[in-house]
């Protein structure tokens, strides 16, 4: 290699650093200004200085007192939980009937549901509101967990469906010779071979159902039924905003999700780049 190409890629490397260093910088700067913030007083809040002249640590103590911080967390969570195991299993099963059986209709179906990721949510928020109230679910936490039961949306299985099209059929033949059925071959050989892509899906549904405030906004009328991400509009009065107080209390609400997505990126990035490399 001559001193020329040595010199270009240099060059090369410099620029994708650079270019990397300022994606970083967009994506923390808004972080660090809600961090600087929540230790603001509230006399600071509007000044121009980046940080606080006194780090009031205290705000994020006050911020928890302020509202019913705990009992959104259980409301989070008791909506979370069973929403997480549902959209997971339920994600998995389908992709498994696309990826091993063969019916009639299999691809018109899967066409079919690929086609209603280009439907946006607002065109069946009001149909499904419709729905749940007639049947006594509005106010309860049901709406936000009911559904994840079927099917568990349908990026999630073409997620999944992709993968599981990788794995060897030899597999399922040497389990079905054994004696094993269809339902055992996805739970003991299916579902563990493909962590990589459930992972993924596990922490895309956990960021959006712990970010979601759409969901519990419109069926959740009881303060006491709130999850966190509701709970942050309690800081907004009708004629002010306690902006280091919100601030504290998002950053408290932000820490879970970044832990999950630190703690388990590896997962998340080896099943969405195997999921995504498999033509089919």
């Amino acid at each position: 290699m001559n001193q020329a190409t040595t010199r270009k890629l240099a060059y090369s490397k410099l620029f994708s650093l650079l270019m990397l260093i300022a994606g970083a910088a967009v994506v923390l700067i808004p972080l660090l200004w809600t961090f600087a913030t929540s230790l603001k007083t509230p006399a600071e809040v509007f000044k121009d200085d980046f940080f606080p002249a006194v780090w009031m640590w205290s705000n994020y103590k006050n911020a928890i007192l302020a509202i019913p911080f705990f009992t959104f967390l259980k409301n989070t969570l008791i909506i979370l939980i069973p929403v997480l195991v549902g959209t997971v299993f339920s994600a998995a099963l389908c992709a498994y009937g696309f990826a091993r059986f063969n019916f009639r209709g299999k691809r018109t179906l899967f066409l079919v549901l690929l086609a209603t990721m280009m439907l946006p949510s607002q065109v069946t928020m009001i149909p499904m509101f419709i729905m749940f109230k007639e049947i006594g679910w509005v106010d309860t936490f049901l709406p936000l967990i009911i559904p994840a039961f079927f099917g568990g949306g349908a990026f999630n299985i073409f997620l999944i469906r992709q993968f599981m099209r990788g794995i060897p059929r030899d597999l399922d033949e040497s389990a079905f010779v054994d004696g094993a059925n269809k339902m055992q071959i996805f739970t003991k050989i299916m579902l563990p071979l493909s962590m990589p892509p459930l992972i993924a899906v596990s922490i895309f549904t956990f960021m959006g159902v712990w970010n979601d405030f759409q969901g519990p906004l419109i069926y959740l009328n009881s303060s006491d039924k709130y999850t966190l991400a509701l709970g942050l509009s309690m800081f907004k009065g009708l004629y002010n905003v306690e902006w280091n107080m919100l601030m504290a209390a998002t950053m408290l609400i932000m820490l879970p999700p970044l832990i999950v997505f630190f703690v388990a990126q590896k997962y998340f990035i080896e099943g969405i780049s195997i999921s995504s490399a498999i033509k089919g």
